[in-house]
């Protein structure tokens, strides 16, 4: 006897319609995490020399890119979307460099550890997990996140099929016009 039962066939429809809510779910976490880092950074005045001003350059192209993602699924803005998403993870890297960087030269003035007479592996190790210094060694790390998940959105995104429709119904020769 076969008492399996077999779910109805409902279709692509339904996945579809989930992928998309996936995607639309992690667009949002992605400028979502961008807003509370530029709340972060600046409820700490993060503009004050000129490397301070590279996460809010990140962080704008971020929710930029996200947004021409949501208003535009052409090819050219769905690439530049990954690009972009890209772009953050070096960047958060030259964050966590810079704020290990502090830290390692304010190490000195911890009176917590003799620093002299440390080995150079440890003053790293101390800076890099914030045991000396004032800076969150780890904190630009966040920025690599907002750019995975607005990555991560893009994944199986097709391009709008709404210049098809329009170039349709407008008599446009739609395989003329470039995306």
């Amino acid at each position: 006897m076969d008492d399996e039962v077999v779910a109805p066939d409902r279709g692509g429809a339904r996945p579809a319609r989930i992928v998309a809510r996936f995607q639309a779910a992690l667009l949002a976490l992605s400028v979502l995490s961008c807003a509370f880092v530029a709340v972060e950074l600046a409820s700490l005045r993060h503009w004050k020399s000129t490397e301070q001003i590279v996460p809010w350059i990140v962080l704008g192209v971020l929710v930029c890119s996200a947004l021409i993602v949501v208003f535009n699924r052409s090819r050219i803005a769905i690439l530049q979307t990954r690009i972009v998403a890209l772009c953050a993870a070096p960047a958060a890297l030259f964050g966590v460099y810079e704020h290990v960087s502090a830290n390692l030269d304010t190490g000195v003035l911890n009176h917590k550890y003799a620093w002299a007479e440390l080995p150079g592996w440890e003053h790293l190790w101390l800076a890099s997990t914030g045991a000396v210094g004032g800076t969150p060694a780890t904190a630009p790390l966040v920025l690599a996140l907002a750019g995975v998940l607005l990555g991560l959105a893009t994944v199986g995104m097709a391009p709008d099929t709404a210049r098809d429709d329009f170039a349709q119904n407008t008599g446009v020769d739609v395989a003329r016009v470039r995306t």
